[in-house]
């Protein structure tokens, strides 16, 4: 009999009574405690499901997942170091706040309508089975793919590294008011200042030619900078653009070039094929450019100068990755809307030139470290 029952039928609470009623209450707690605490812990736990469109050898895969986690440590959902490792080696990780899941699209080398279709079931279907309390979508394919089977449901989405304005996917109605549960974090691309950078180092670089692949990657980009050029906001002149998956035409053009122009501008070269169609790794096509070619080249990401190239204003992977955890954080933490919460382009990172290639081009840095942000010493390319 409980005590209000006890009180309203006249039952007298005797003091050994109420010391035993109240022992009683206590014990039950001290037992009830562990599994409510148990419990709190479990439900207060966020379930989040991460898609990248690449894969995890890609160099800007890896600049990303180091931004993500580095926020998840900022605000207290991974502990340790061993944790981020153990996520980016298992693709599965679960701490005391949150329960994490990757998922690889690996569009670069699987990159056919068939291909993506097959990641897209794949993915969706995992994310099912995952319950997530939040998806982040890694550049364009995933926020594309797999961001439109996601449009308007309950989950909350955030995506990061989409080149150009992401109103192009129909995820978001405008850039001050996305409109649904999805918004995220897009590429300025800082061509203008990479090649503003190449033009310091090398002043008497008057004309240049692009280099690209022909991917969804790659297109957006050729387009930003055709467009700077064309309103005369290049500190170059534009020559011409290669933009081909053909590693043969790839190849033969640039040599073609080579001859004519004064520098470069390597963008994606990451979805070529050989004659036999196979893909050719990025990292072999940089080996061969920087093998073969003696002209000095801009770029617009840490991962390409980290493979050779010679500078980069950087449009940071990290930055990417840093940012769309921070919106997701609000999301999840603090209750934020995504359909609030107006897309971001995060601040430019360093500029970047790497002293091999600068070595390699008869290019002296002395005297000028002072518009050098980061000097890289590594060219992966050639270690191959």
């Amino acid at each position: 009999m409980d005590v209000a029952t006890r009180i309203r039928h006249g039952y007298s609470l005797t003091p050994a009574r109420f010391c035993m009623w109240l022992a009683s209450l206590v014990m039950a707690a001290i037992l009830v405690a562990p599994n409510a605490i148990q419990a709190e812990t479990a439900f207060n736990r966020h379930r989040i499901f991460i898609v990248s469109s690449y894969d995890r050898d890609y160099l800007w895969s890896q600049s990303t997942h180091r931004g993500v986690v580095a926020a998840m440590r900022q605000h207290g959902y991974l502990e340790s170091t061993e944790q981020a490792e153990s996520f980016a080696a298992a693709d599965y990780l679960e701490s005391p706040r949150v329960v994490l899941k990757k998922s690889w699209m690996n569009t670069k080398r699987y990159n056919s309508t068939k291909d993506i279709a097959t990641a897209t079931l794949r993915i969706v279907k995992e994310i099912e089975d995952f319950h997530p309390d939040l998806v982040l979508l890694g550049d364009d394919n995933a926020a594309n793919y797999i961001g439109n089977q996601l449009l308007d449901t309950d989950i909350p989405v955030v995506f990061w590294g989409i080149n150009g304005l992401p109103l192009k996917y129909g995820l978001i109605d405008s850039m001050e008011r996305p409109g649904h549960n999805i918004t995220g974090v897009w590429q300025t691309g800082y061509y203008r200042e990479s090649l503003e950078l190449l033009h310091r180092l090398v002043p008497m670089a008057k004309t240049f030619a692009v280099l690209a692949c022909d991917s969804v990657t790659a297109r957006p980009k050729v387009k930003q900078i055709v467009a700077l050029a064309n309103s005369g906001n290049l500190p170059l002149t534009l020559s011409a653009v290669v933009q081909t998956n053909s590693y043969e035409e790839f190849r033969k053009r640039t040599l073609e070039l080579a001859e004519s122009v004064d520098a470069f501008f390597v963008l994606n070269h990451d979805t070529l094929r050989n004659g036999q169609g196979d893909h050719v790794d990025m990292l072999d096509v940089g080996r061969w450019y920087l093998t073969n070619i003696r002209k000095p080249e801009a770029s617009h990401e840490d991962q390409f100068v980290r493979e050779g190239m010679l500078l980069a204003a950087n449009d940071s992977g990290y930055n990417q990755g840093y940012a769309a955890f921070e919106m997701a954080h609000k999301i999840l933490a603090h209750g934020y809307s995504p359909a609030l919460m107006r897309p971001e382009s995060p601040p430019r990172g360093p500029y970047m030139v790497n002293r091999r290639r600068a070595e390699m081009l008869g290019i002296d840095l002395k005297g000028k470290m002072e518009f050098i942000d980061e000097i890289v010493e590594q060219a992966l390319a050639l270690g191959r």
